[in-house]
């Protein structure tokens, strides 16, 4: 009895020594694409984590990821690869982390997971597509997917540490002196004797004098056609304005039936209307005599050149009369 008794003591503080324990698994905070509300965000993170535990695994719980995270936004938005991911495993003091990422296109929902390790090797991933679903349906989703992917991590071989790398001494380095290298002398160089060069002067020209390019100089013209326009519409305007003001000089202001007789008050138009008339008709007047200046000046344009010549300058003067 004594002897089975002992027996039994042994096989129990055997017991926790042999049975292997469970890798500890942490859901990363989801990816959301495009980017949505944090609410909805950390809804599928619970869903994740929910389908984890469902499993039977070791999970931490999604609302203590979030508060260990969020002292750092690069740690709260790792999506479990890079240099982030070894950071958020001694952070959570986990083994594999889950890193999901969740594509919304209007109702229609892909929920996609990947298991990673400490250093953010993936080992398995998983893809769980929820058409036309709502926030709720997209959640059971979510879940589902996390149950599938714990169930490959359970299909997973043990890891096991990676072989030492013996190091090597690499053999002593012996420096071998380079051999002496005797200085080159320069070259003899040889004087060089100067250079003879010949100077052709150049050859004698005629005393010639080059034939002067005659230049022309033209005068120019008063513009009495542009003067001439402008006066003709001053002209104009002023016949136009001050004729009406002449014509209705001393009328009544009042529409009675006998305007005459019963309104106080007459049109009283006529200095301004004279004014404006003289200027019209001067204007026409000036106008008519600008344009024949410009007629004239026109047919009689005369043509003024200068040309050098040896012994001074020549002046010819051309025009048509």
């Amino acid at each position: 009895m004594a002897s089975l008794l002992g027996l039994g003591l042994v096989l129990v503080s055997l017991a926790p020594g042999t049975a292997a324990a469970a890798p500890k698994l942490a859901a990363l905070v989801p990816q959301m694409k495009p980017i949505g509300a944090p609410e909805v965000r950390d809804r599928f993170h619970e869903a994740v984590t929910r389908g984890l535990t469902a499993a039977g695994d070791d999970v931490l719980g999604a609302a203590e990821v979030r508060l260990r995270l969020g002292a750092s936004q690069e740690l709260l938005d790792c999506a479990g690869t890079g240099a982030c991911m070894a950071r958020v495993a001694q952070t959570l003091g986990i083994d594999r982390g889950v890193a999901s990422e969740i594509d919304v296109n209007g109702k229609d929902y892909v929920i996609k997971l990947r298991l990673v390790d400490a250093v953010g090797r993936e080992l398995a991933k998983v893809e769980e597509p929820c058409d036309i679903c709502t926030v709720k349906e997209a959640d059971d989703a979510a879940a589902r997917a996390a149950g599938k992917l714990a169930a490959a991590e359970k299909a997973l071989p043990a890891e096991t540490a990676p072989p030492a790398t013996a190091e090597t001494t690499p053999p002593p380095k012996v420096e071998t002196p380079p051999p002496k290298v005797e200085p080159t002398p320069p070259p003899k160089v040889e004087p060089t004797p100067p250079t003879q060069v010949e100077v052709t002067p150049p050859p004698s020209t005629p005393n010639t004098t080059a034939e002067p390019t005659p230049q022309k100089s033209e005068k120019k013209m008063f513009p009495w056609r542009p003067v001439a326009i402008a006066s003709l519409v001053v002209g104009v305007v002023g016949i136009a304005v001050g004729a009406p003001l002449v014509a209705i000089d001393g009328n009544p202001t009042c529409s009675s039936p006998d305007p005459r007789h019963s309104c106080a008050n007459v049109y009283n138009t006529v200095g301004g209307g004279a004014t404006m008339l003289t200027l019209g008709i001067a204007g026409v007047a000036a106008s008519a005599v600008l344009f024949y200046f410009d007629h004239r000046a026109r047919k009689q344009a005369t043509t003024v050149s200068v040309s050098p010549t040896v012994g001074g300058a020549s002046l010819s003067l051309s025009g048509r009369f």
